[in-house]
C-alpha cells in the first residue's frame, strides 16, 4: 500500500464535503445517473490518474483491469481508505497535479470540476496527459442545481442550488465568483467545456446522453483525447 504525500492547497472540497453537500439521498439522483457508464475503459495505457478518487471506486476498477493507476484527492481519510485497499494515492489538488508533463496515458475526473478553478484544472489534465491520451470526465450541468433549487427536500440544499446558479452566472459573464463558501461551486455547460477543450488541446470523442431535468443537463459524461500538438506547443513555450 502506498500513500504519497504532496502539498495540497485547499481550493476544492474534500470528497466527504462534496458528497455531504451534493447528495440529499441516493434515490434523489437515481433516475439521472448512468450507473453502467464505464470510467475504466482504458486499454494499452501506461498509467492512469483518478482526480477526485474519493474512496477508490473507479480507481479500484482501473487497477482490476491491470492498468497502473494513482488516485488524487484532498480528503486524507478517503485516501487512507484507498491505501488500505493497496491503491496508490497522492494528496493534491486538480489545479496542481504532481505528475510530469505528458507522463499519463489516461485520466478520470468524476464530478470534481464544479469544485475547482475549471480552466486551470482542465489545463492540468492536458499537461499531464501524453498525446492521444484518454480522459473520462463527468460534470454537473445546470439541471443538477436547478433540481436542487426546485425539488430538494431541505432549505440548505435549495439554497446551495440557488447560490451555485448565481455564482456560475457571475463566473461566466464577469469572470469572478461570490465571496467565501458562496462561490465554491460552478456548474458546467457543454459550450463552455468545448471552448476550454479546444483551447487547451483536447478533442471531444464522445458525449454520452443522460436524463435531463426540465430539458437541462444534470450529469455530463464526456470522453476526451489529448491532441498531439499540445506537447509541441508546451515545449515551444518552455524553450522561449
Amino acid at each position: 500500500m502506498r500513500l504519497l504525500p504532496a502539498k495540497a492547497e485547499r481550493l476544492w472540497p474534500s470528497s466527504k464535503e462534496r458528497h455531504s453537500r451534493t447528495k440529499p439521498s441516493q434515490p434523489f439522483w437515481s433516475g439521472y445517473i448512468l450507473y453502467d457508464y464505464n470510467f475504466s475503459n482504458f486499454s494499452g495505457v501506461s498509467c492512469v490518474a483518478d482526480v477526485g478518487c474519493g474512496r477508490g471506486a473507479q480507481l479500484g476498477q482501473v487497477v482490476e483491469r491491470g492498468c497502473p493507476a494513482v488516485g488524487v484527492d484532498l480528503d486524507g481519510e478517503a485516501l487512507a481508505v484507498c491505501a488500505r485497499q493497496g491503491l496508490t494515492v497522492v494528496q493534491a489538488r486538480a489545479e496542481a497535479l504532481p505528475f510530469r508533463t505528458a507522463s499519463l496515458s489516461g485520466l478520470i475526473c468524476k464530478v470534481v470540476l464544479p469544485y475547482t478553478e475549471e480552466t486551470r484544472a482542465i489545463g492540468e489534465f492536458a499537461r499531464v496527459l501524453a498525446p492521444q491520451g484518454t480522459a473520462f470526465i463527468c460534470s454537473h450541468g445546470l439541471g443538477y442545481y436547478l433540481r436542487y433549487l426546485l425539488a430538494a427536500p431541505g432549505w440548505k440544499e435549495r439554497f446551495y442550488g440557488l447560490r451555485t446558479i448565481v455564482n456560475t452566472c457571475l463566473y461566466a459573464v464577469l469572470g469572478w465568483r461570490l465571496p467565501w463558501f458562496l462561490g465554491d461551486t460552478v456548474y458546467q455547460t457543454r459550450r463552455r467545456l468545448k471552448r476550454a477543450y479546444r483551447r487547451l488541446g483536447f478533442r471531444l470523442i464522445e458525449d454520452t446522453c443522460s436524463p435531463s431535468f426540465l430539458g437541462l443537463p444534470v450529469f455530463i459524461y464526456q470522453k476526451l483525447e489529448r491532441a498531439p500538438w499540445v506537447l509541441d506547443a508546451a515545449n515551444r513555450r518552455s524553450d522561449a
